[in-house]
């Protein structure tokens, strides 16, 4: 089916809107000499010339799967799993030097997380080179736990997670059959787990694409559901005509996850994606706003300057746009740091004070730019927006009176998703600013 008018609408707000995930199968994993080859199965014939050559018999109709041709490479004499390693590594980082066209259009929305079914990193190296200097990436290792820290992802720090395991780390690849059969057991299991930070974004209210998915392997009923996928979620999977699903396996998907196939290739689909969103943007930029003026109010510890960093990142459009200049002392600026901040506030439209008890203790806020901001508010009414990030006394302060965002009975701290708290905090502060 193509989508319509409305269907196009609502995928692109969900993006625009930090809702959406991106799937990323092997199909979406291409050579750019051959388009129309995987990854995955270029590497399958790549492994059944060396078995030729090893005299190790293998199923010519099978020779583009790769894992039965992985299992059947590991048995040819004194073959060690090490080998089929190092071939698949040597093979990928050779063969993804440059990456298809479509990951550029992909690097350009703003998707925060993407599972990836493949070990590449296409879309990691395409976020960088749209200017996504902090993507990050991850992987599962069905083998083993993994104590690995992973940032909360946003629009300018976004996450790949590569599910079946990482090129850095060969033992952790999901290459033969005997692989597929344990990765499935074990990540349905839980043990090892996907981590948090990667699942808390699985809910009801996402919205996924997957690109490149083949709907007839099995072990894809068992991964949808460890992922939480619903019949609640609106999903889309672009399937060229050529590409047909048996009737058994689209029923299926159809039926236990409402999964719309759209009549596209990969590339057709992003293009118009890309093109949909482009318009989307023009139509909704509208007047830009007047320049507000906004200074941060924040104590120097690690924590809290990590969350006025993501804050900072969340209220980038604005500030790209020119409808907000930020300021807080973390920013490069000539000169002292009491003057410079009295000056800041002095030109303020608002004053965010960032709540924690660090920030009662500190002598230059509470002697100096918190009685200043105050001072402003009575003369001129500057607004004064406390944002609330790790609990403490607000009741008994002199900022009682102001609306504390998010809200004063949850600080952003307590949130299971940061993002989520910044999000509801910049809605909030844009009707307070520009409403």
């Amino acid at each position: 089916m193509q989508l319509s008018e409305r269907q196009w609408k609502t995928l692109v707000k969900d993006i625009q809107q930090q809702r959406c995930i991106l799937l990323l199968g092997d199909g979406a994993a291409v050579s750019t000499s051959s388009p129309t080859e995987r990854l995955s199965a270029l590497l399958a014939t790549h492994l059944g010339r060396q078995m030729e050559a090893e005299n190790v018999a293998f199923e010519p109709d099978q020779s583009a799967n790769l894992a039965y041709m992985a299992q059947r490479f590991l048995s040819a004499p004194k073959m060690r799993r090490i080998d089929l390693e190092d071939e698949a590594t040597d093979f990928y980082e050779a063969a993804t030097r440059k990456a298809p066209g479509y990951y550029q259009k992909l690097a350009a929305l703003p998707f925060q997380l993407a599972v990836n079914l493949s070990p590449d990193d296409y879309l990691l190296r395409a976020w960088k080179a749209a200017g996504k200097a902090g993507a990050q990436t991850a992987y599962y290792n069905f083998r083993k736990e993994k104590n690995e820290g992973i940032d909360a992802p946003n629009p300018s720090k976004p996450l790949i997670y590569n599910l079946l395991g990482a090129l850095a780390d060969p033992e952790s690849l999901v290459l033969t059959q005997e692989d597929r059969v344990d990765f499935i057991k074990n990540v349905v299991k839980g043990n090892p787990g996907i981590p948090n930070a990667v699942m808390s974004h699985f809910d009801e209210r996402k919205t996924y694409i997957f690109l490149g998915l083949n709907l007839e392997n099995w072990d894809y009923r068992l991964l949808f559901d460890t992922l939480q996928l619903s019949r609640e979620n609106l999903s889309f999977l672009p399937q060229p005509g050529a590409q047909v699903l048996s009737p058994e396996a689209r029923s299926f998907f159809e039926d236990r996850y409402h999964l719309i196939f759209t009549e596209s290739d990969i590339a057709g689909f992003v293009e118009n994606l890309a093109t949909r969103y482009a318009e989307f943007a023009a139509e909704n930029a509208g007047t830009p706003a007047a320049l507000k003026k906004v200074v941060i109010l924040f104590n120097r510890n690690d924590a809290d300057s990590r969350m006025v960093q993501a804050l900072t990142d969340h209220l980038n459009p604005w500030i790209k746009r020119g409808a907000l200049e930020l300021w807080h002392m973390d920013m490069p600026f000539a000169g002292d740091t009491d003057q410079e901040t009295r000056s800041r506030i002095a030109e303020a439209d608002a004053v965010l004070p960032i709540l924690s008890a660090d920030f009662w203790t500190d002598d230059d806020i509470s002697s100096a730019w918190l009685p200043e901001a105050l001072h402003h508010q009575r003369q001129r009414g500057l607004r004064i927006v406390p944002i609330l990030h790790r609990a403490c006394d607000v009741e008994g302060s002199e900022l009682a009176a102001f609306q504390v965002l998010p809200d004063l009975a949850r600080p952003v701290r307590t949130w299971s998703d940061e993002d989520e708290a910044l999000k509801t905090i910049v809605v909030q502060l844009k009707k307070l600013l520009y409403d």
